[in-house]
């Protein structure tokens, strides 16, 4: 029971990481990329800049893989090593 409580929290905590980092997570310093278009040129990439929602979702991801490798590292022991 342990094994399955650690595989849905570390999903649950890979998948509200990817959706927190994509809603918002990331961006430029005068806000979203289309908006300050004229001051950036035709690309903003070089200045994105990771916003709160990005370090949220980043340190969710990877505490949930974290908690998914925990959880498969013995896994083989109770299938009789395959």
């Amino acid at each position: 029971m342990k094994h399955e409580l650690l595989w849905l929290f570390g999903g649950l905590c890979v998948a509200s990481g990817v959706v927190s980092a994509l809603s918002g997570g990331f961006g430029v310093q005068g806000g979203d990329i289309a908006e300050v278009y004229s001051t950036l040129g035709y690309d903003g990439v070089d200045n994105l800049r990771i916003n709160g929602n990005g370090m949220i979702g980043l340190l969710l991801v990877a505490s949930g893989i974290g908690l998914l490798v925990t959880a498969n590292a013995s896994a083989w022991k109770r299938t009789g090593g395959y």
